[in-house]
């Protein structure tokens, strides 16, 4: 399944790109994702961890990926695969992403193409699916632009076929970054809650029922 991701930061695409080159800074404003505190980056080898919650059920997925990038282009890719031991789950994609001016800022564009196996795989249908990656893609955007300069930090995520399927306000993250430093990142949430993406999804398959 291949869903695509846009979002705005308030930063020049010099300064964004420069940021993309800190691997670790990149996974903490992903929630969810973190790099163990005992593994070492090894060139553009990263070893990942991606917890995630559905009610009762808790996985953790384990796994790796690899980082590839084009300076000239300022885009790159991120692939990899990971399995949670306790539901054997698995998951594996890759995510091509691209910097472009936008103004006085920068658009980054986001397009993932991935597959899930497991106990896990119900939950992959594209409406869910697309909820989820709407919710991360706020959630990051706002955490990347509080570890980056900005005269006037805002994150202004473009169209995308869910867009009001889930909500999340980044300016209370986003108006921080006047005082964080450049090299900042919030820590990484402990896990991300399938439950309410899936509720958020529900309801919004549910008006479109309606108004149908």
């Amino acid at each position: 399944m291949e869903i695509e991701q846009r979002f705005t930061l308030a930063t020049a695409p010099d300064a964004v790109w420069q940021a993309f080159q800190d691997v670790r800074l990149l996974v903490n404003c992903l929630p969810g994702a973190s790099i163990p505190d005992d593994a070492t980056v090894d060139g553009n080898k990263v070893p990942l961890l991606f917890q995630v919650k559905l009610g009762p059920i808790a996985a953790r997925f384990k796994g790796q990926g690899e980082l590839e990038q084009d300076a000239a282009a300022r885009k790159g890719s991120f692939s990899g695969a990971a399995v949670d031991g306790k539901t054997q789950s698995r998951v594996k994609g890759v995510a091509r992403f691209a910097l472009q001016p936008a103004g006085a800022g920068t658009e980054v564009v986001v397009a993932v193409d991935y597959a899930v196996t497991g106990a896990l795989a119900q939950f992959s249908r594209e409406g869910i699916v697309r909820a989820l990656a709407e919710q991360l893609t706020r959630e990051f955007a706002a955490n990347l632009q509080a570890a980056l300069p900005a005269d006037e930090p805002t994150v202004e995520p473009t169209d995308g076929p869910t867009a009001d399927a889930v909500t999340a306000d980044p300016t209370p993250i986003a108006a921080q970054s006047a005082t964080r430093p450049a090299t900042s990142a919030p820590a990484p949430a402990a896990s991300i809650d399938l439950w309410s993406v899936f509720k958020a999804w529900l309801r919004q398959w549910w008006r479109g029922r309606k108004n149908a």
